[in-house]
């Protein structure tokens, strides 16, 4: 399931709301450096991807002052996760304080569109093309069939079959000799 960090409010506007996490530049650092110092803060890893999406600058969007957000996805590694209960799932986010849902709503929309780009990050050089099945359909919250799946995935140029087969798991292989092994084109 798709989740996204947050935390809760502590000060008025929206006080005791959640919101996403952000943080102020400072003087001699450029956003991406900002990103990176304030998800070492709150993770405590630095084992993450992230890619920024949109620029957020409509003039109302904090009723204190003229606020511009740049947005970011970025994506770990649940085994990098300390504390799940700060982790919410998208399809059931409550009301958000300032225009933060928005902002989600339209990471998601981004992670869909770039679907093939964040999916490199999420697997391993190599992996059983299932395992790519399942990332697709999370992020766009529909099912696939195997067998179009795999398809679809070896004619558009995304994967290539190693001609290795997955060995020692834990389910059994899809046919006596083991699952085929894929590797993302990059």
């Amino acid at each position: 399931k798709l989740k996204v960090l947050l935390k809760k409010r502590e000060k008025e506007p929206f006080k005791n709301k959640y919101e996403l996490f952000g943080g102020l530049l400072k003087e001699n650092e450029s956003a991406k450096q900002c990103l990176k110092r304030k998800l070492k803060e709150v993770l405590n890893t630095d084992k993450f991807f992230f890619q920024q999406f949109h620029t957020f600058t409509e003039p109302k969007r904090d009723p204190r002052e003229r606020i511009v957000s740049i947005g970011y996805i970025a994506l770990i590694e649940k085994s990098n996760v300390k504390n799940l209960e700060e982790w919410f799932e998208i399809n059931n986010l409550s009301e958000l304080a300032f225009d933060h849902k928005k902002i989600i709503e339209r990471a998601r929309s981004y992670l869909k569109d770039n679907i093939s780009l964040f999916a490199k990050y999420l697997l391993p050089n190599k992996f059983p093309l299932n395992s790519l099945q399942e990332i697709y359909e999370t992020i766009l919250e529909k099912t696939f069939d195997n067998r179009n799946f795999r398809k679809q995935m070896i004619s558009s140029g995304i994967v290539k079959e190693t001609n290795e087969l997955e060995k020692e798991v834990s389910h059994r292989p899809a046919n006596p000799k083991g699952s085929p092994d894929f590797r993302m084109i990059r």
